[in-house]
């Protein structure tokens, strides 16, 4: 008996859809990938090939949509126009809650800099497989002129996106266009059953020749409020070629089990096709140090007062680094100096603490850090107790205080 609604649910929605033969396609094909639920594992999420056809004849049945898109004012209403008809699409499940195949997500319509920003989903485990595409207004017409989609679905290349936010970056001069636009998206991998999971940051430049992928980054990270990451993306219009300024925000592990997470941020300058990371690289006297022993030393060095600290470095780096902060972090005597005092646990002795490291840090503000020196004796003129110097801190003011 419990059959019998999915039946029917099935052919009212294929009774509506057979009205519209793109839309008939689309169905069958969200068809066949629902019929493969009971081979869907984590480690393949449902992806198939039958996934890119789908994501394609979603995406270019929605171009024939915004043909009659006049101005960037009017896309809430060709939204609901396009959700309402997409109803009737998606194939019933089996009735497990985090399988998704067969199903389309609401299709998302946003202005960015000038361009129309469309953002799709089609259903996999646990979550919707986003899709993001930018348009631009030529003669009448909106032309597509980038994509974001993942359609490699081998095992160690595959990672369904969620896409938080799509920014584009367009210089003008006198009114007009100059240079090409700059286009980022922000996103995480949601899964089944954790707050940890990957997140990806991702900026192409856009020219007539297409775009060209300048940053490509995923880490894992911690889901403190409802949002993964933060970013942005600018450029300092008072200076002839300025780099582009990529900047982003997320929570990762932190060294220190206490504490659990600590504020990771990634400040990017693009200069012609390079992109290289720049200060800030952390917002607290831990945060460096956490920074300094978990990144290679060809980054640290350059946050380090002499090249005689890689033998510390290369001492304390591994590919797991943990253990304990001692509270609180010491100011110096020195007024730019602070004392951080570690204590490592060694995994190989099932985590037994070792000896505490003394870490010397020059901080100028707003957040410029730099290693002075590393020893594993404290420094008697680091004696003033600073608590404040570790608070949690944030680039984005939008972001709500987090536990």
């Amino acid at each position: 008996m419990r059959s019998l609604p999915l039946v029917a649910t099935f052919l009212i929605a294929t009774a509506a859809s057979a009205q519209d033969p793109e839309l008939a396609a689309l169905h069958a094909t969200l068809a066949t990938l629902q019929s493969h639920a009971k081979e869907t594992t984590i480690e393949n999420s449902g992806a198939r090939s039958e996934l890119t056809v789908a994501k394609h004849q979603l995406r270019d049945w929605i171009e024939k949509r915004i043909g009659s898109l006049k101005d960037l004012q009017h896309t809430e209403a060709l939204s609901s126009q396009i959700n309402n008809k997409l109803k009737a699409v998606s194939v019933p499940g089996s009735g497990d809650d985090q399988n998704l195949l067969g199903s389309v997500g609401e299709v998302r319509f946003s202005s960015e800099a000038g361009f129309l920003i469309v953002t799709t989903g089609v259903g996999v485990l646990c979550q919707y497989d986003e899709s993001a595409y930018a348009y631009k207004n030529e003669n009448g017409r909106w032309q597509r002129i980038w994509e974001s989609e993942q359609n490699d679905y081998s095992p160690k290349k595959y990672a369904p996106q969620y896409i938080v936010a799509v920014r584009v970056w367009q210089a003008w001069e006198g009114g007009h266009q100059a240079g090409p636009p700059f286009i980022m998206t922000l996103g995480n991998h949601w899964g089944c059953a954790s707050s940890w999971h990957p997140v990806f940051y991702r900026v192409w430049r856009v020219d007539p020749s297409g775009s060209k992928l300048l940053i490509d980054d995923s880490e894992v990270a911690f889901l403190r409020t409802d949002t993964y990451i933060v970013g942005s993306m600018v450029q300092d219009r008072t200076t002839k070629n300025a780099p582009v300024d990529v900047l982003i925000e997320f929570t990762q592990r932190s060294i220190d089990a206490g504490v659990h997470s600590r504020e990771a941020v990634r400040h990017l300058l693009i200069e012609g096709d390079r992109a290289h990371r720049v200060d800030p690289v952390a917002l607290s006297p831990r945060d460096f140090v956490d920074e300094w022993l978990t990144r290679p030393w060809d980054e640290s060095a350059r946050w380090s007062a002499s090249a005689s600290l890689q033998q510390w470095h290369r001492k304390l780096h591994a590919d797991w680094v943990g253990g304990e902060f001692s509270y609180p972090t010491m100011h110096c005597q020195t007024p730019d100096l602070w004392q951080v005092t570690f204590e490592p646990h060694n995994p190989k002795k099932n985590f037994e603490p070792e000896p505490e490291v003394n870490f010397l840090i020059r901080w100028s503000p707003p957040y410029h850090f730099a290693m002075v020196d590393v020893s594993d004796k404290a420094w008697t003129r680091c004696n003033q107790k600073d608590p404040e110097a570790d608070a949690w801190r944030t680039l984005f003011n939008t972001q709500e205080w987090r536990w």
